[in-house]
């Protein structure tokens, strides 16, 4: 709805009551699903990079252990660098972008499967 007004001062009370209700909306609304949003990025990053570090740890794990059957355990462990590297690729790439959904999106296609 559009008012029309000569008055000054109901021109600046209409801005005024504007304000008012955004302020309300985003402080109530918008902001805590902001910051929800935000808390399950940051802690699916985390989990995610807890996953890398025991796949890192199990790694080379199985190197030491694979000693005696080395052109198998080397393919293997190529193959599973390679991957580590990948998923290590990703989640940085996704803390770097953020919440921006297509910088996201980027990153999944870049270094997803």
């Amino acid at each position: 709805m559009v008012l029309i007004t000569q008055s000054t001062r109901m021109w600046l009370v209409g801005l005024a009551v504007s304000l008012g209700i955004f302020l309300l909306v985003y402080f109530t609304v918008i902001q805590p699903s902001t910051n929800t949003a935000n808390q399950a990025l940051k802690t699916g990053l985390q989990q995610s990079q807890q996953a890398i570090n025991q796949a890192q740890r199990q790694l080379s794990t199985a190197s030491a252990q694979a000693g005696t059957a080395a052109s198998q355990a080397a393919g293997v462990s190529s193959q599973a660098s390679q991957q580590i590297s990948n998923a290590t690729k990703l989640a940085s790439c996704v803390t770097a972008a953020g919440t921006d959904t297509s910088k996201i999106a980027g990153c999944e296609s870049k270094f997803g499967h």
